[in-house]
């Protein structure tokens, strides 16, 4: 079953390499491209490549938000990027 995920436990887990862990569990994360920014995927940072070649390999996801009206139904307990509204 797909999940949602936004930044900290893509990172956390990416960090201690237990990424797999989330593809174990779900099969396929779905993250919105405000998550793609913070991840930094292109750094060298600790966790950046595993979670680089988890995108690329398909079974992370980056989607575009389409459903304004639940992005703005959201933003009302939720940081804007959590939403997938803003990019950092």
């Amino acid at each position: 079953m797909p999940a949602v995920s936004n930044t900290s436990p893509l990172l956390n887990l990416a960090f201690r390499d237990r990424l797999f862990l989330l593809r174990q569990q779900f099969g396929l994360i779905q993250i919105p491209t405000a998550v793609l920014g913070e991840l930094r995927i292109n750094e060298l940072l600790p966790g950046s490549l595993l979670l680089r070649e988890a995108i690329e390999d398909g079974w992370i996801q980056v989607l575009e938000v389409s459903d304004r009206r639940l992005v703005r139904l959201l933003q009302q307990n939720l940081d804007p990027r959590e939403t997938g509204e803003i990019e950092p």
